[in-house]
């Protein structure tokens, strides 16, 4: 009885083509690696990477005056700077790091005008001049010429449109404390535009008294 084994059917492949198919597997599993690798987080993007610190924006103050109707805690000094029913809204932001913002809002004054609100020690008056001294802090302000005299205070530039609405901001590196302000005196700006604002050289047009809750 022949006892041999013939191979005949089962498919058996000579060296050469199973060399090309481990090649082939080996490639595939390489593509799945850079593929891998590809979908998964860039340098620096991992998932454990703790964020960017964000600093919470916290109101400190807010006023807000209808200046024609003669509220208690702001004055208009001139009529005819303004338009009609002239309303004022400031902000007072503490944006972190140190930092204060100074967000103005008016609407109501006059057209296509220039205005220059400033920061005062003292409360509003009758007069003007009875809101006292610049407010000066303790670092400059990114839009006030470096000088003694107007370290650190809030000068705000404003220009309106065609229907009196106008906004204005600015930022100091530095937290008035309670009590180191008293009000916001609006006036006209004969320097409109320039990088080193004049605050004496405008004519007065409204006060805001100004308590900061620090």
């Amino acid at each position: 009885m022949d006892t041999s084994v013939s191979t005949k059917g089962f498919g058996l492949l000579p060296v050469s083509s199973v060399a090309a198919a481990l090649a082939l597997a080996l490639a595939s599993t390489a593509c799945e690696g850079d593929r891998a690798s590809q979908e998964g987080p860039n340098p620096g993007e991992q998932p454990d990477t703790p964020p960017e610190e964000e600093h919470d924006r916290e109101e400190i103050a807010h006023v807000s005056a209808e200046l024609a109707e003669e509220e208690d805690g702001s004055e208009l000094f001139d009529e005819n700077a303004v338009g009609e029913e002239p309303i004022a809204e400031l902000w007072v932001v503490d944006a972190g790091a140190d930092v204060t913002s100074f967000e103005l809002e008016v609407s109501g004054f006059a057209e296509n005008d220039f205005y220059l609100a400033t920061v005062r020690v003292d409360p509003c008056g009758t007069g003007p001049e009875e809101s006292g001294d610049l407010y000066e802090g303790d670092e400059d302000t990114e839009e006030a010429p470096e000088s003694e005299v107007d370290e650190g205070s809030v000068m705000i530039q404003l220009g309106t449109d065609a229907d009196g609405n106008g906004t204005g901001q600015v930022e100091i590196d530095d937290q008035p404390d309670e009590g180191e302000v008293g009000s916001l005196l609006i006036a006209t700006d004969p320097t409109s535009g320039s990088e080193q604002p004049a605050p004496d050289d405008g004519d007065p047009v409204a006060c805001l008294d100004l308590e900061l809750d620090t």
